[in-house]
């Protein structure tokens, strides 16, 4: 058996082509070489234009998502919710951060429902937020800004709980000559 250099046996020579054979071999090259270029060119578009849509797609995407995959969650989804003293109100909130903080600043968003409709916030009220210390009367060492958002909610900004103990957050929705308050107790430990 014979080896190379690195000691690996090498395969036995192989008789050579017959020339007619190899000419039959370069000729079944030629004519599938030739057969692929002709059916790459097939089902492409003429002068290297690029491909088009179909119309029906091209409409589609043009139109925009469908109304059922561009519906998104109402932003007082999860919320907390408090009704009015008297019934006619529903307050969501939520605070910003989750958890309020001891002694750190806090915000706090809201939006303000008719009791018989809590899809659409309410436009025509005001709204005051507040939070006290009942046990030791006195509420926040200082007032938070209070601003109307474009959306119709209402974000409190600025507030603090300096201690710990139970505290009441008090939610006054004013409609003219009206105030019904909303009230919720927060344990802050």
């Amino acid at each position: 058996m014979r080896t190379n250099s690195l000691s690996l046996p090498l395969l036995p020579s192989l008789p050579r082509r017959s020339s007619l054979a190899q000419r039959a071999s370069r000729s079944l090259l030629a004519a599938f070489t030739l057969l692929a270029a002709l059916t790459a060119g097939c089902g492409s578009p003429k002068h290297g234009a690029p491909r088009q849509a179909p119309p029906e797609a091209k409409a589609a995407a043009e139109a925009g998502p469908s109304p059922v995959a561009a519906r998104v969650a109402p932003e007082w989804t999860g919320a907390h919710e408090v009704v009015g003293s008297t019934g006619s109100f529903l307050v969501r909130w939520r605070t910003t951060p989750d958890a309020i903080p001891m002694n750190e600043e806090f915000s706090l968003r809201a939006w303000v429902f008719a009791a018989d409709d809590r899809e659409r916030a309410l436009t025509d009220v005001e709204l005051v937020v507040d939070a006290g210390m009942p046990e030791h009367k006195h509420g926040m060492a200082r007032a938070p800004k209070q601003t109307r958002r474009p959306d119709g909610s209402f974000e409190a900004t600025g507030m603090l709980f300096h201690m710990p103990g139970r505290w009441e957050l008090y939610f006054d929705v004013v409609r003219g000559e009206l105030t019904e308050r909303a009230q919720v107790r927060v344990e802050l430990e």
